[in-house]
This record gives structure tokens, sequence and C-alpha cells, in this order.
């Protein structure tokens, strides 16, 4: 039986702000919602599909009317790998950003007050590659929080607010599909940051 089917319309926009849109619709949707997206993204249907995989996501249905994509994504429950390495890899990733989360806890040496989330892990990690290619090292790679999403992902996590949001626009500048810019309450919950 098919549960509540939401709608997006993201004309006008293109990768990575498409699938930005569509990550932080699905975070309010329940497992196995569906949700049709509309596009006029030439490089949509590519985009999509590979996010659908690393996300856990399935992909519905895909149809092309004249200039516009529609597509329907079922929120999954995180991602599945194909392969016992991708496994390996994939834990191997999430101990180590618990590891730093827990000494964060132990040893505070700087106060994470602001994160910037992605719309995947692979995501995430690309744009970590980058950035350390630059050397740019001003934040901390962490897990994103249980209350933000209940899905494994990969955060940045910053002291400051003026680096969190230098760093989100030299990563959206850079075409990376960075998603939000949260911060961290008194009640210790996270909020979107409204910077734009």
């Amino acid at each position: 039986m098919e549960k509540n089917e939401n709608i997006i319309d993201t004309s006008g926009y293109s990768c990575p702000i498409t699938l930005a849109m569509v990550s932080r619709k699905l975070k309010s949707l329940d497992i196995g919602d569906t949700l049709k997206v509309i596009s006029d993204d030439p490089e949509f249907r590519k985009q999509i599909k590979t996010w659908s995989y690393e996300t856990g996501n399935q992909l519905v249905d895909f149809k092309k009317e004249e200039d516009t994509h529609i597509t329907r994504i079922r929120k999954g429950s995180g991602f599945k790998s194909e392969s016992l390495m991708e496994n390996i890899k994939f834990v191997a990733l999430g101990i180590k950003l618990h590891l730093i989360k827990i000494l964060l806890q132990i040893i505070p040496l700087k106060k994470i007050q602001y994160l910037v989330t992605f719309v995947s892990v692979a995501e995430g990690l690309r744009a970590q590659g980058w950035l350390k290619e630059r050397e740019i090292k001003n934040y901390t790679p962490l897990p994103v929080p249980n209350n933000i999403t209940r899905h494994c992902g990969l955060v940045f996590g910053f002291n400051k607010k003026s680096d969190a949001i230098k760093i989100f626009k030299l990563l959206d500048k850079s075409k990376f599909a960075v998603e939000d810019i949260y911060f961290e309450d008194k009640d210790k919950s996270y909020k979107i940051l409204n910077f734009i």
C-alpha cells in the first residue's frame, strides 16, 4: 500500500541545489513516503539516480515530458551497499566519526556550535577531499546528530559562525551539494541557520 505522496517543484534550479531541496524535503517525510520531484535541469536524471543510491532512497520511476523531468522517490532507511568492502568502508567511517565526537566530548578542545550538512555521505567525503587538497582545515568531520536526521551522515563542525558560512558558500560556489547550516540552540537542539 502506497503511503503519502508529496510534491516538490525544483524548476529553475540546477544541481546541486535541486538535490539539496530534495534531501531537505525527504528529511521531513517518514520511511516509505514518496516524493514527486519536478525538474527542468538537464543533468537531473543522472544526479538523482546517483544520489538515491548513495542515500538509500528508492527511485520509483522517472519520466520526461518535453523539457521537464518527473520522478518519484520513496524514502528509504539509509545506505545499503552492494559489496562487503563498501560495508566495511562505511562502518569504518562511522566508527571514525563517532570516535572524534566522543573525544571532543571528553577533551573539549573547541566547542562545535555550527554544522554544515550535505545531501549524502559521499558528497561530504568528496568535499572533505577537496578542502584537504586546498589545505583548509578549520572544520571537524562528525556524524550527523540524530535530531537532524535519523540516518547516518557526515557533517562539518565549526566553532565560529563566520567559518561555517564561509566554507558553506565556498563549497556551494564550487558545485558541492551542501544542504544547510545548523546551529546548536540553548536547549541542545539544532536549528537551521538563516544566513543568505
